[in-house]
């Protein structure tokens, strides 16, 4: 199984209805609201973001070069794919290898004016730490938190999101938002890397039908409950190398979903594997709080 990462283009127009922002379905995790970030009630499949549409997306990056994305989930704490972190040899990486940059829209504009006091901005890290059941050579509890060296500066561009609460809510069939700066097509010889960022619409998929689909195109994915599916049955919008670790939210800027596994990208009927959040809301409030 291979880490998935982009956004690939299409021109799929999707509507979406608004949930809630008053609901126990959802939990800020930040001193200021994960909900005051403005959302339209329709986004397009597989295009270029605007600018500050998706503050809370977190670019990671190792010797100056993107390779996989987080979220932010209060001014501490970002939250990203278990894999994310693991090294060549398959062990966790230090903190000092790995680097953040928030506010980011566009890389090429942002390493013109690195010096800048504005947003975007460059984050270290002080502290990683994986699920402790994640193994790097496992797809199992896809996820990992990292501590910021120093807290953000939250402004229009970097905000916090809300992660999703109730473990009885599948999410299924609701649309969510994927976005990240990876590959255009799974073959890297026709795609490129995006320097904008994209965002995509997808539909989430129920776990069964999920399986039943991989099995019907002869894969060996085992879809767990801790994982989900979403995607389109005919393909041509999914996340692909180095969205990896990228947030799927819903429309009321809800962390659903990170980007986790899955075969190639955009394939018909393969849709992208994501580390479901409600499994692990209770494990990340006992890191970032500190409920050992």
């Amino acid at each position: 199984m291979t880490p998935l990462n982009y956004i690939l283009l299409s021109s799929l127009l999707v509507s979406i209805a608004f949930d809630s922002c008053f609901s126990s379905r959802q939990r800020s995790l930040s001193s200021i609201s994960c909900l005051e970030t403005p959302r339209k009630s329709r986004i397009v499949g597989g295009v270029t973001a605007e600018k500050g549409e998706a503050p809370y997306i977190v670019s990671l990056t190792r010797r100056g070069g993107h390779f996989c994305g987080a979220t932010i989930l209060n001014a501490n704490w970002i939250v990203t794919a278990g894999h994310c972190v693991c090294n060549g040899l398959n062990k966790i990486m230090k903190p000092s290898q790995i680097k953040g940059i928030v506010g980011l829209h566009q890389i090429s504009d942002y390493r013109q004016n690195e010096n800048s006091e504005e947003d975007p901005y460059e984050v270290q890290f002080k502290n990683i730490v994986p699920h402790p059941e994640y193994g790097c050579t496992k797809v199992a509890n896809d996820i990992a938190l990292l501590q910021l060296s120093q807290p953000l500066k939250f402004s229009k561009h970097i905000q916090p999101t809300c992660v999703a609460l109730d473990d009885n809510d599948l999410y299924e069939d609701t649309v969510g938002i994927v976005s990240g700066w990876g590959w255009t097509h799974e073959n890297q010889d026709i795609g490129d890397r995006a320097d904008i960022l994209q965002k995509a619409a997808v539909k989430v998929w129920n776990n069964e039908r999920c399986q039943r689909s991989f099995e019907a195109n002869g894969m060996k994915n085992t879809i767990t409950q801790s994982q989900m599916c979403a995607g389109h049955e005919t393909g041509g919008i999914d996340s692909c190398w180095a969205d990896s670790g990228g947030p799927l939210v819903t429309a009321s800027n809800t962390l659903i979903g990170i980007v986790s596994t899955g075969i190639g990208c955009a394939r018909p009927g393969l849709p992208g594997i994501y580390t479901r959040v409600t499994k692990y809301t209770d494990w990340i409030e006992s890191v970032i709080f500190n409920k050992f």
